[in-house]
């Protein structure tokens, strides 16, 4: 794989091999809700932030569940079919003693394996979600999901100082692990002590145990006033494939602030694509759906859709991601919405190298082979899979694009030959 980066005066230019590109074409299960609180005393009151593993043809699902005695704890359910889930019979990991940082509740929990087995981070603190009092992330570890033990250092990471933009809570973290290098890449909620607003900022690790924060944070930020992501923007989900990371991402606006009920009327759940994890390019067409995108999940949709999870699912070939619904006074529930897999295993096929210059286009770009191209076909496709350019009897090593009619944002580019893949580019115009 190649990655070339061209810097201009005005702009860095980032070319990137392409895998599977890109879900953001979602469409709500007809049938939610799928997973509801109760009738357990474990999970009676509410359940939220859900986060999802796929081993041995089984959708495993860790889950935050309050019980009849107002704590929250860390819960376990299964599936075959990420529809009918089967719930273990109590919860798998429980807040902490008396006096301890994690004693009054747990939230928002991330599983990880790699290769020492299974990880759990989760949001711990001495009273429910009192952020004055501790706000922290924890890890335990496991060798089957279901029996964990706490690491003795906890907590793990904890908020920034007061004035920083993380200084007043930090939680909801994602992590992916890179076997490759040995590296851990943690993307987390923090709110700042100013205005309370939530972002995204980013922390790595070489154990999964300690963490450094990134000097910038954060690294995904509130948009601009006025906008649907200007007041909140968090509870992400990160998945990296091939050379580039995919989020997700709830947000909430201004505008939808119900003074009268102290809440949000309108949330919604976004996308953005990086090719380093620091540097994120939001989807053109933000939000992918919100809390009144048919069909509702319920009579009562308030407060939802909120923490996705999105998990790719071999059996069916689609991605699913399952969300909170239902909150305020409604009935929590998680909700499930799937969106088609584009262009599966495209990269098996790369076989001529090429450079695209400038991308991002300006007025035109034009690709470069190493190769001499032959009766090959190019395609261009925007963000939701749509055919934007289409040329048949490609020849020569160059290939001249012009803007045209495209408007900003990101597309793919694929030249085929002979039926198979020679190339797969990101194009950001």
């Amino acid at each position: 794989m190649k990655i070339n980066f061209i810097l201009t005066a005005f702009l860095l230019i980032l070319i990137f091999p392409f895998f599977s590109y890109c879900q953001t074409n979602w469409t709500k299960y007809d049938h939610n809700p799928v997973v509801t609180k109760g009738p357990d005393n474990f999970d009676l009151i509410a359940i939220g932030q859900p986060t999802t593993l796929y081993e041995n043809d089984t959708i495993k699902m860790w889950y935050a569940g309050v019980g009849a005695d107002l704590k929250s704890r860390i819960c376990y359910a299964y599936s075959t079919d990420g529809i009918n889930w089967i719930k273990h019979n109590t919860p798998v990991l429980d807040v902490g003693n008396n006096g301890l940082w994690d004693c009054g509740w747990l939230d928002t929990p991330e599983i990880v394996k790699d290769n020492t087995g299974y990880k759990l981070y989760y949001y711990g603190d001495t009273l429910q979600q009192f952020a004055g009092i501790s706000s922290a992330i924890g890890v335990a570890f496991s060798t089957d999901g279901i029996n964990w033990t706490k690491y003795s250092g906890n907590p793990i990471f904890t908020k920034g100082n007061i004035g920083e933009w993380d200084g007043t809570w930090v939680e909801s973290p994602t992590i992916n692990f890179d076997s490759n290098i040995g590296e851990y890449k943690m993307w987390y909620n923090g709110v700042d002590t100013a205005n309370w607003k939530i972002n995204i900022g980013l922390a790595t690790s070489n154990d999964g145990v300690q963490w450094t924060k990134y000097a910038n944070n954060p690294v995904l930020t509130t948009g601009n006033w006025g906008t649907y992501d200007d007041m909140w923007l968090g509870t992400p989900t990160v998945s990296k494939i091939d050379s580039y990371y995919e989020i997700w991402y709830s947000a909430t606006s201004s505008n939808s602030y119900n003074f009268g009920t102290s809440s949000f009327d309108t949330v919604s759940i976004c996308y953005a694509i990086s090719s380093d994890g620091i540097a994120w390019t939001k989807y053109s067409n933000n939000p992918l759906f919100n809390t009144y995108t048919l069909p509702f999940d319920s009579l009562v949709d308030i407060g939802g859709p909120w923490a996705p999870c999105v998990l790719y699912n071999p059996n069916t070939n689609n991605y699913m991601m399952w969300f909170e619904a239902h909150g305020g006074n409604a009935n929590y529930s998680f909700s499930l919405a799937t969106a088609p897999k584009i262009n599966t295993n495209i990269a098996e096929h790369n076989r001529i190298d090429f450079i695209v210059f400038p991308n991002p286009m300006r007025f035109s770009t034009t690709i470069r082979s190493e190769e001499l191209l032959k009766n090959s076909t190019l395609q261009i496709f925007n963000s939701i899979g749509q055919t934007v350019l289409f040329r048949e009897r490609v020849n020569g090593k160059e290939i001249e694009i012009n803007r045209g009619n495209l408007n900003s944002g990101i597309y793919l580019l694929q030249v085929i030959n002979n039926g198979k893949n020679l190339t797969t580019k990101l194009l950001i115009e």
